[in-house]
């Protein structure tokens, strides 16, 4: 755990609005490693529709509701709290030391504007508000950041070995070194296993029963209708699945039925290619 402050430069709360928070950065501002949106005022994670974050005026996360933010801790087996949402940046169960664990962290001091977008439902209450907090440390030299981008796709039909749904990665500039992929199915188990290939070579073949089973082992709490490509389970960033080399990545996805699915990418990049 590192310090604590307010962020007061939160902007436009109200039902129906996109509230801004600004973050202090620049020259000498600290490393950011969470953020976390204290509601009060009978408002809930549910009223929270998105959080967009920017730096320098160009997306690097964006986050869905804050029933999913908080559904991510959950599966990480992070506590969560009805009234609290947490914008985590650390890995704070990297097997190894304080490098891996912060190695994602948002490092102020690189940035000369830092920005997050709260989209608010209007069915929000009145009186709700939000607190935002930050919890950093000094300038660091990671020149890493963790982005987080979604896309959804739908299928018409079933998918099989023989016959596949396809979702195209991102590759190259628009690819990464990817730690998760969140697959949040619009129907809970439609989604029973898949592949992934690489230049049209298979590197990760999966039955979601199976990778469910090894997140239980490594401490990891599956979470309905979400199925995660977890390519650090074990708390060990070597395993992550490298797209930005490759001149093709598909996801190939096997499913029991039509159905829609939200996919977040969720991977480290250098914060100088964003």
């Amino acid at each position: 755990m590192g310090f604590q402050l307010p962020l007061t430069n939160l902007q436009n709360v109200a039902p129906g609005n996109t509230a801004t928070l600004k973050v202090p950065c620049g020259p000498n501002s600290p490393t950011y490693d969470q953020f976390k949106f204290f509601l009060s005022g009978g408002m809930l994670p549910a009223h929270i529709l998105s959080i967009r974050g920017k730096v320098n005026g160009r997306l690097f996360m964006e986050e869905a509701t804050g029933t999913v933010i908080t559904a991510r801790d959950s599966y990480r087996g992070i506590s969560t709290a009805a009234g609290v949402v947490v914008i985590d940046l650390t890995e704070p169960k990297a097997r190894n030391g304080a490098a891996e664990q912060l190695l994602a962290s948002l490092p102020g001091h690189l940035c000369q504007d830092i920005t997050f977008e709260i989209k608010i439902d209007a069915t929000a209450p009145a009186n709700g508000k939000i607190k935002a907090v930050a919890v950093y440390r000094p300038p660091s030299e990671n020149p890493w950041v963790r982005k987080l981008m979604p896309t959804t796709i739908s299928f018409s039909a079933a998918g099989t070995e023989a016959a596949p749904n396809i979702v195209y990665l991102p590759i190259g500039d628009a690819g990464g070194k990817l730690k998760r992929i969140w697959i949040r199915e619009s129907t809970d188990n439609v989604v029973t296993g898949g592949q992934i290939r690489l230049a049209n070579n298979v590197v990760h073949e999966f039955v979601t029963a199976e990778i469910e089973n090894d997140q239980l082992r490594n401490g990891l709490v599956p979470q309905a209708s979400l199925v995660v490509l977890d390519f650090m389970a074990d708390g060990n960033f070597a395993g992550m699945l490298d797209t930005s080399q490759a001149p093709s990545a598909e996801l190939r996805i096997y499913n029991s039925a039509a159905c829609s699915l939200s996919i977040d990418y969720e991977y480290v990049d250098p914060i100088a290619r964003l």
